[in-house]
């Protein structure tokens, strides 16, 4: 197993303060804020992965966003599967 390089250390880390940072309104469906806490909250597994070394299955974690489509839209979920498995790494 690799360590993951610097700049992704650095965002799977944010990610998971984001988790910690917005878990008291994991649920708030309704709220902009809500929606935020649950959409990092989905991705914080993942993202501690990273920061110890293990692999992260993408397409496992991208299909588990799909229960945010009512809050999030298709288009929006969508637009961040493609942007995440693009290659190239711009939008």
């Amino acid at each position: 197993m690799s360590e993951p390089d610097p700049e992704k250390r650095l965002m799977a880390a944010a990610i998971f303060e984001l988790r910690v940072l917005l878990a008291s309104h994991i649920g708030q469906e309704g709220t902009p804020a809500g929606v935020a806490a649950d959409f990092v909250y989905a991705l914080h597994n993942p993202a501690l992965a990273m920061l110890e070394g293990r692999p992260v299955d993408v397409p496992s974690t991208l299909d588990s966003l799909e229960r945010l489509k009512p809050a999030l839209g298709e288009m929006h979920l969508r637009q961040f599967r493609r942007v995440v498995l693009e290659d190239g790494g711009s939008t």
